[in-house]
């Protein structure tokens, strides 16, 4: 595997873990507004499977993105973590089924082309 490869993989590995992340603390929390009877958001929080899960993966995200770091510069390796906007927007239209507009997807190709112009081949 290259050195640039692996680069990728890693700032791609930290980026889905903040999308897994971010879900698993919209699960935690529920997608129900609060009724009467309902657990307060503090007891949510501390209850959750999914909130501790979440916590995990922000854990291995942490690993990964300081792995990335010590291959490749900050203005290289920071514009990827864009593409948790991308991956969220995604996530949340095929896991929570939330509506996504026309205008919010072509704001998801800006950020993808953006991502692109700005990282160029310069992953190394």
């Amino acid at each position: 595997m290259t050195a640039t490869l692996a680069t990728l993989l890693l700032l791609l590995g930290s980026v889905a873990c903040d999308v897994t992340g971010q879900v698993c603390f919209k699960l935690g929390v529920g997608h129900e507004t609060g009724g009467a009877g309902a657990p307060s958001l503090l007891h949510k929080v501390l209850h959750s499977p999914w909130i501790a899960l979440g916590v995990t993966v922000y854990a291995l995200e942490f690993v990964l993105w300081f792995a990335a770091l010590s291959r490749t510069q900050l203005s290289i390796a920071f514009p990827f973590t864009a593409l948790g906007y991308v991956g969220v927007v995604l996530a949340s239209r095929h896991i929570l089924n939330e509506r996504i507009s026309l205008r919010r997807w072509v704001g998801i190709g800006t950020i993808v082309v953006g991502v692109v112009l700005v990282t160029g081949q310069q992953l190394g």
